[in-house]
């Protein structure tokens, strides 16, 4: 069995405390951690927070909440300072804004573990729009499915047809990476505990590319739908239609 831990910063830079924004009645990291209670092989669910008033959203719930330190450089380095107490041995790490996230998706990158040291998930893009959109993030995979690169930047690039041409001709030309990690705990501690910051990292603002840079492999599940991450006030609002 997998726990699942949600790291869950208050403050975010592009649509402010999107994660306590309610929709029904429900902020958004409650949506996304009762989500996750459905998937059928993971023991718990954690939400780490540097917020006490999220931890308090789970009071008297099936989802744990602990608080953590403020400071980390990325959503798995908050995860990875939860997981270091846990027994588990795969760890899954669901961002808080992505409360649409199919459960036998995240089933899928539980059982990738049995194989790779770490997985995530990809949905093919069709909408040339999103391809160039920096906010959604794509990635490149080799032959058998391992993360080549992640960029903001539209990858691959298009040189001698056009986007439409693209998407019909190749199977998997541009993929869509979704906001869900698993590791294995080790290569989790060796990410939060080992390795430093690296340049692509930095300067992409993608905390796998830490991985990638040091020689990790990480497996690239295909989602079986499209899904929605909260960074934007047009996300929010998309969000919002959606669960209406």
């Amino acid at each position: 069995m997998a726990v699942i831990i949600i790291p869950a910063r208050k403050g975010s830079t592009r649509l402010k405390n999107k994660l306590l924004l309610q929709v029904k009645g429900k902020p958004v990291i409650q949506w996304t951690a009762e989500n996750c209670l459905r998937v059928k092989n993971a023991s718990r669910v954690i939400v780490a927070t540097d917020s006490q008033e999220i931890a308090d959203i789970f009071k008297n719930s099936e989802v744990e909440a602990i608080l953590t330190l403020s400071d980390f450089n990325s959503g798995s380095d908050r995860v990875a300072y939860v997981a270091k107490e846990l027994n588990e041995d795969k760890i899954i790490n669901v961002q808080g804004d992505e409360p649409l996230l199919e459960p036998s998706d995240i089933e899928k990158v539980i059982y990738a573990l049995d194989k790779a040291q770490i997985s995530t998930l990809a949905y093919p893009i069709q909408d040339e729009e999103d391809y160039l959109n920096p906010n959604i993030v794509k990635v490149v995979i080799d032959k058998n499915g391992y993360a080549l690169y992640f960029s903001r930047s539209p990858i691959p690039f298009y040189r001698d047809i056009d986007f439409s041409q693209m998407v019909k001709n190749f199977e998997t030309p541009v993929l869509k990476h979704i906001g869900v990690y698993g590791y294995r705990k080790e290569a989790l501690m060796d990410f939060a505990f080992k390795l430093s910051q690296t340049t692509y990292e930095q300067i992409e603002k993608l905390e796998q590319l830490r991985l990638l840079e040091n020689g990790y492999r990480i497996k690239v599940i295909k989602a079986s739908k499209d899904t929605l991450g909260i960074d934007t006030k047009e996300d929010f609002e998309k969000f919002c239609q959606i669960v209406s």
